[in-house]
């Protein structure tokens, strides 16, 4: 039985309990009223907060389906047909809808639950109900097709799995076109990117690591007229890699809370960074930044851990041991223009993505330009030995740390966190206060058996990161005495010496002066729909 407002269904559920299911269109909600059970005594009031009002998803014990149960349609993800090769041969489905649970560092997560079946008289009522329990939770309603690439070997390697037991449930039951590529080989990300039908699909939902995302910018921002056009298609993260920045920054935890964000819908503005290089008789080659770009520390922790990538995020552990103990210091040249600067005006085609800052500036990659003759608004950094070294776009590089509290995927500037090499007596005076104000640094320290001041011979350096460390997982390196942050809106490196290497969103680029430009809302992404 339907009306404007909603539906009623005869169904049956396991045990041979039949009842009613209200599929409430106005009210916004799904009901299931076992014949002859007491509504009132365990549907509650209508204050009630929890997802699933009754018993939805309590099936231990003998009895439960017998109970009356309700969904609000605010966490409805929709309903799926069961297979025929399920526990019943007459058509049915469930309902798939989801709660919040705690995850740990301020972070919220959703966890995805499965009614049981609910067996209909017929296929036609089959597919009436899942058409309006759908309508319910509202996700399809004016929405293009969605595609999903999955990189099947992107951190552990877990894609697949991850494809099949939440990606196809999740988008199936909402009742959002959809479809799915899988990577073969390098480059795969790129050519779909640049590839994509920008008027068919209005969401790329990326599942993989970091790389993965920067791989399908290069071709998405990469393609003709992307100033125009690229917005267009909203760039979604699930984070099946290593470190997995970009779906930290916007508190998308695992796979089930990231298509929980597509399904809700809620779209920002995606700053872009331009990196720019010199490619020999190719002219100037550009790529496109979503997360960062580091030397130094970061960059060795990135680079030189890719054959651990078999570890997830356990492979920056060990390798920022390894780095610790290296110590080493790296050296280059660094320029900046501060946020807020005034940018001198562009008369380009507005098709075509233009630098700002840096398109007037003549002979800026001859052997001879050095940054201390870039224009105002640039400013150069005094000191060129660096220990530290990030540009960031997003406040986290991985799951576990925050390192530039200050900036979004949205804010309009990037973050640049540096420390300098300190000598041996500054860093006995710094890690002596720290040494004995700090409770939790001093108990370490003594349970491992290791004095301070050995560690200050040996590893004069590791008081400078250990005091960096606490403010990067803390997220107060904006206010930390050890580092330097400034907000910016372009910069440029030159490097000095030949061991020094470039990580772009965790990938490798050639070690020659680069140059970066931040442009403001060029792309388009979902975000926290709480944000």
């Amino acid at each position: 039985m339907s009306s404007p407002g909603g539906s009623s269904f005869e169904v049956s559920r396991k045990g041979g309990v039949s009842g009613c299911l209200d599929v409430d269109v106005e009210q916004g909600r799904c009901i299931w009223r076992p014949h002859g059970s007491e509504d009132e005594a365990f549907l509650g009031s209508s204050s009630t907060t929890s997802s699933a009002r009754g018993c939805f998803g309590c099936f231990t014990w003998e009895g439960a389906l017998s109970l009356p149960t309700s969904i609000d349609g605010a966490d409805l993800v929709g309903a799926l047909a069961c297979s025929s090769e399920g526990t019943t041969k007459h058509p049915s489905f469930r309902i798939l809808y989801t709660t919040e649970v705690l995850a740990g560092r301020g972070r919220t997560r959703r966890r995805l639950l499965r009614t049981e079946p609910f067996v209909c008289g017929s296929t036609g009522q089959l597919e009436e109900c899942l058409r309006q329990v759908r309508r319910v939770a509202g996700h399809s309603e004016g929405r293009k097709r969605i595609m999903v690439l999955v990189n099947p070997v992107s951190g552990k390697g877990k894609g697949l799995k991850i494809l099949r037991k939440t990606i196809v449930p999740m988008l199936e039951a909402s009742g959002i076109p959809f479809d799915v590529k899988c990577t073969e080989k390098a480059g795969d990300g790129k050519a779909l990117g640049r590839g994509i039908d920008l008027e068919a699909y209005d969401t790329l939902v990326v599942s993989g690591g970091d790389g993965t995302l920067h791989e399908v910018m290069q071709g998405l921002f990469g393609r003709e007229e992307a100033s125009e056009k690229a917005g267009k298609v909203a760039l979604a993260v699930l984070p099946t890699g290593s470190g997995n920045g970009f779906a930290a920054s916007i508190d998308v935890v695992d796979a089930v809370t990231g298509l929980w964000f597509v399904l809700k819908n809620k779209r920002s503005p995606m700053d872009v960074v331009s990196v720019l290089q010199e490619a020999g008789t190719r002219g100037i080659h550009r790529e496109f930044m979503c997360l960062s770009t580091t030397f130094g520390f970061i960059a060795n922790l990135d680079l030189d851990t890719e054959y651990l990538r078999c570890l997830g995020q356990a492979r920056f552990t060990l390798g920022a041991m390894y780095e610790i103990l290296r110590g080493k210091t790296t050296e280059a040249a660094v320029a900046y223009v501060p946020k807020g600067s005034e940018a001198p005006p562009c008369d380009e085609d507005s098709s075509r993505i233009a630098c700002l800052f840096l398109d007037g500036i003549k002979g800026m990659f001859e052997p001879s330009f050095a940054l201390d003759d870039l224009p105002p608004p640039w400013k150069k950094m005094e000191r060129e030995d660096f220990q530290f070294f990030v540009l960031a776009n997003v406040p986290c590089l991985s799951m576990g740390d925050r390192v530039a509290p200050t900036v979004s995927a949205s804010s309009g500037s990037l973050a640049l966190v540096s420390t300098h090499k300190s000598s041996r007596l500054e860093n006995i005076g710094g890690f002596g206060e720290k040494y004995r104000h700090n409770a939790h640094t001093h108990a370490l320290l003594t349970d491992v058996g290791i004095s301070f001041l050995l560690l200050l011979i040996f590893f004069p350096f590791f008081p400078l990161l250990l005091d960096l460390f606490e403010a990067v997982d803390n997220g107060t390196t904006h206010e930390s005495p050890t580092a330097s942050y400034k907000e910016v809106v372009a910069f440029a490196i030159d490097p000095k010496g030949g061991k020094l290497q470039f990580s772009l969103d965790g990938e490798r680029i050639p070690v020659s002066r680069v140059y970066g430009e931040l442009h403001k809302g060029l792309g388009t992404f979902i975000n926290n729909y709480n944000s």
